[in-house]
């Protein structure tokens, strides 16, 4: 088993402890959903993408050693940093987020994090981060009244 194996099987146990953690609270009805519900929904979806990450990490090291001819080639240096600025970012979020609000400093974000990811040029990180900031938007502070800063 690589790597990206016990990555997918610590995925998955995180998500049947936080199931197993979530059982305690009720999920009484659809019409009328209890706390539990968002725990029960959260963490199926992870154990779900643990699954998938567990069954696409044979094929994804195939791809790569088919393409490198069976040499798998170290990431960039440049990209070593890449999860110290996306922290950075998430701090820089959190601290002007009151003073910018929600669509400003989530909009950025999204774009930070976008490129940071490897997304190509600026009107795809700039598209997405109109996408996800909108629907939030759209979703917290409109259809489930949700005040945001």
């Amino acid at each position: 088993m690589g790597r990206d194996h016990w990555s997918a099987a610590g995925l998955a146990l995180l998500a049947i402890g936080y199931l197993l953690a979530g059982r305690r609270y009720p999920l009484d009805t659809l019409a009328t959903p209890g706390p539990g519900l968002v725990p029960l929904v959260a963490g199926v979806a992870l154990l779900a993408v643990a699954i998938w990450l567990f069954i696409t990490a044979n094929r994804a090291g195939l791809a790569d050693a088919a393409t490198t001819g069976g040499l798998i080639e170290p990431a960039p240096r440049r990209a070593a940093g890449r999860p110290l600025v996306l922290a950075a970012a998430l701090v820089i979020y959190a601290a002007v987020l009151p003073a910018l609000g929600f669509v400003v400093s989530s909009f950025a974000l999204v774009v930070v994090a976008s490129r940071l990811i490897g997304a190509a040029g600026w009107w795809r990180p700039t598209l997405l981060a109109l996408g996800v900031t909108g629907v939030s938007y759209l979703l917290f502070a409109r259809w489930l009244g949700v005040p945001l800063p």
